[in-house]
């Protein structure tokens, strides 16, 4: 911009800023991009924890449906079992008698059973498990 007597006039930052050029200076596109580059890393950060806490949410999940079904399926016998479920899932399964006191000249046509169920699973190199611990009534001819 020129004077009257044709000489530059001296112009302010704010005028320069608001001039016929309209952009941006430098600086103030380094400084967006660092906030859009420090604001895109804290993104996939949260991102990338979501996704991790679903899975862990999911495998839980089915540890305990695993535990349920096999809870459901296991006789009433006492003994001790383990196996492998075909998702990589593996369990161990316990079952015991459950210790009632003795009522004298009476034979119960019910027992308590304790059955204990712990699933368990491999998630990067570190093992997660799941115990589910039920009581349960079966009649007493079941349990010889």
């Amino acid at each position: 911009m020129k004077t009257d007597n044709g000489l530059p006039r001296k112009t302010s930052y704010r005028d320069r800023r608001t001039s016929e050029n309209g952009g941006f200076t430098l600086m103030e596109v380094l400084v967006a991009g660092v906030i859009m580059t420090i604001s895109f890393v804290l993104v996939m950060q949260l991102f990338s924890r979501g996704q991790r806490l679903s899975r862990d949410s999911c495998n839980y999940t089915r540890a305990v449906v695993h535990a349920k079904d096999k809870m459901e399926e296991i006789s009433p016998a006492p003994e001790t079992d383990s196996g492998e479920f075909e998702d990589g899932f593996t369990w161990v399964a316990v079952v015991e008698p459950f210790a009632t006191p003795e009522r004298s000249g009476e034979e119960s046509l019910f027992s308590l059973i304790i059955i204990t169920v712990k699933v368990l699973w491999d998630d990067n190199n570190k093992t997660h498990s799941v115990e589910l611990v039920r009581l349960k009534t079966v009649p007493t001819e079941e349990m010889l």
